[in-house]
Order: structure tokens, then sequence, then C-alpha cells
């Protein structure tokens, strides 16, 4: 007789941060490049005016493609920010991504306060 057994594959990452220098605009030839060296959606082009924009820093995969443009990659910070986490969960049980992530965000928080009420009774 099978068993029943949840199964869910979860991760995280830090939410990129991309920014472009404001000492020069990135445009024309150099702006396709520069879209070209990011996951799509990242880098949008003004259809008007040639320039280069960041459009959604979270479709980037940190695949630091532009530093292969010695034009470009002093004119582009990659960073992340360290205190917005961005989760991914995919279930193929009886529980719904949604869920999992809230009741696992409940366990932690249960964890905490145990880990809380600890430190404060040895301090006392």
């Amino acid at each position: 007789m099978p068993s029943f057994s949840p199964v869910c594959t979860a991760f995280y990452r830090l939410h990129p941060e991309i920014s472009l220098s404001l000492k020069s605009e990135i445009r024309d030839e150099a702006a396709i490049r520069l879209q070209e060296s990011f996951s799509p959606g990242v880098i949008e082009i003004n259809k008007k005016t040639g320039v280069a924009y960041i459009a959604n820093p979270r479709y980037d995969m940190c695949s630091r493609n532009i530093m292969r443009h010695e034009d470009l990659k002093d004119k582009v910070t990659l960073s992340k920010i360290k205190d917005h986490f961005i989760f991914s969960i995919e279930s193929t049980g009886a529980l719904e991504p949604e869920d999992i992530f809230l009741q696992s965000v409940d366990i932690l928080a249960e964890k905490c306060k145990y880990f809380l009420m600890e430190l404060n009774s040895e301090n006392n």
C-alpha cells in the first residue's frame, strides 16, 4: 500500500538591485547590448529616445553578462537588497504553495518566540 508523501521544492533568493550611472545615458546600440546582457524584461529601451532604463530588476537572474562589455560594465551597479527575499514554492502534494508558505512563517515565528524565551531565561 503506497504511503502519502507530499512533495515540495522551495527556495529563495535576495531581490536584485540594478542601477545605471547617472553621469551618462545608455542609448541606441549600447542600450541594445545592455538589454541583451540581462534576462528578458529587466532592461527596456524608450522607443522615442533610445535610452535604456531599468524596467523590472526582479527578473534578473544575476548572470553578470554585463561584465563582458568593457564600455558598459562601469555604468551598471549590481547588488542585492539584503532584507527583501523572493520565495519560490512548488507543490505537487495536497497543499497549495501559499498554504505551505504561511505555515512555514507560523513555524518560524514560534521557533523565534521559543528562542527569545530561552535567551531571556538564561539572562535571569
